[in-house]
Formats: structure tokens, C-alpha cells, sequence
């Protein structure tokens, strides 16, 4: 399963069907993480975000019945962007590339994103605001560990089972830890990070993956 179902009291209260209403929505959600960059999301709310995207509180309200809606989808839609990211690294072309080469071409990907680092500054803390974001981040650990232990697995590693979870974690958690202090880095700074979280997995690996 790639998707979680969103609570019904942080669910939208309609979908956008036509372009204008989709660009409304949009403009939403992009306020909303600029200002949360900007302020911190204990100090946003609906009325400043409205303000701010320059539309009648009203309109805001059509689609979210409240601020924490509006965050769990931003947080919804860049996770389950990045789990779809996971099911398309898993397609046949990528099949006959060496351990290093698949793993460099994943961290490329997704790090070549602009928006990635963005999203990390603008979700940093969600997860301790409510239990469902903290639910939906544990479903995206869980689904991310699966599909790093399943090419784990194919690409031929030999360490336990165990090993290889607590490898998981560990990237995850160093990752979530980069992204924490993102907001003080320049963009040199983030990109450098990034490159020795990248050179921390391929570390690890050696110990535990055939020899190119």
C-alpha cells in the first residue's frame, strides 16, 4: 500500500475540479510552506495565511476545514511524491546497475529536486504536532524501509536481516537530522550535506555489499 487515508477531519471538504479552483488550492498549500519557512507553523493561521495567498478566508475554507489540514497535505503530497519516487526506481531499467551506481542514482534524483530541502524546512516539528502526523510519518519510514531492504535484498547483501533494518534506520534518522537544520545552510552548505549523507550510506555498504 503506497497511500494512507487521510483523517476525515484533516480530509479536503472538495476536490478541485477545474484549473482555476486547482491554482487556488496551489496557492494555498505554497503560502502555507512560505510562511512556515518564514514563521514557524505555531505562528501561521488560516486568516494570515488568506492574507498572505491574497483570497477571501472563505475561499480557503471551501477546501480546509482548519490550518492543520492545509499541513497534512503538504506533508501528504511531498511523501507520498517521494514514495512514488521508491516505485519508480523499482522499474527494469534500473535493474542491471551496480549497488553504488543504483544508490547514487536515487540520491541524485531526489536531491536534484529543489523543493526537496523546502519541504524539510517547512515540515520540520509536524510530526510532534498531532498523533496523525505522527502516524503518517511512521507509514512513510515503514514504506521507505521496505523498499531499501527489498534492493538490499536483490542487489546481493550479505549482512543479516537485522543489520540491514538498523541500516535503514539509521539513514532515515540521518536524514530527518540534516533536514532539522536545513533553514540555517545556505544552498552550498545543504547540497554538501546532502553529498556526505551520501557518502555515509556508500561507507556502510561496503561492509555489507558484493564488490563492484
Amino acid at each position: 500500500m503506497i497511500t494512507l487515508p487521510v483523517p476525515s477531519h484533516l480530509q479536503l471538504r472538495k476536490e478541485p475540479k477545474q484549473k482555476r479552483t486547482q491554482a487556488l488550492l496551489a496557492n494555498i498549500l505554497d503560502t502555507t510552506a512560505s510562511l512556515v519557512r518564514e514563521q514557524g507553523y505555531q505562528a501561521v493561521n488560516t486568516n494570515l495565511i488568506a492574507e498572505r495567498a491574497q483570497i477571501d478566508i472563505k475561499s480557503l475554507y471551501e477546501f480546509f476545514p482548519n490550518k492543520e489540514s492545509i499541513l497534512y497535505k503538504l506533508a501528504d503530497d511531498w511523501l507520498l511524491g517521494l514514495r512514488e519516487k521508491c516505485v519508480s526506481f523499482e522499474q527494469e531499467c534500473f535493474q542491471d546497475l551496480s549497488w553504488r551506481d543504483y544508490f547514487a542514482m536515487i540520491h541524485q534524483n531526489v536531491t536534484a529536486d529543489a523543493s526537496y530541502s523546502a519541504h524539510f524546512i517547512s515540515l520540520h516539528g509536524l510530526w510532534d504536532l498531532l498523533p496523525d502526523f505522527s502516524r503518517l510519518d511512521e507509514f512513510h519510514q515503514k514504506f521507505v524501509t521496505q523498499f531499501y531492504l527489498r534492493q538490499l535484498k536483490r542487489l546481493g547483501c550479505v549482512a543479516p536481516i537485522k543489520q540491514q533494518k538498523n541500516l535503514c534506520l539509521f539513514m532515515l534518522a540521518l536524514e530527518d537530522g540534516i533536514g532539522a537544520n536545513l533553514v540555517e545552510l545556505s544552498t552550498t552548505q545543504r547540497k554538501a550535506l546532502w553529498q556526505m549523507q551520501f557518502e555515509t550510506l556508500c561507507f556502510h555498504l561496503e561492509k555489507i555489499m558484493p564488490s563492484d
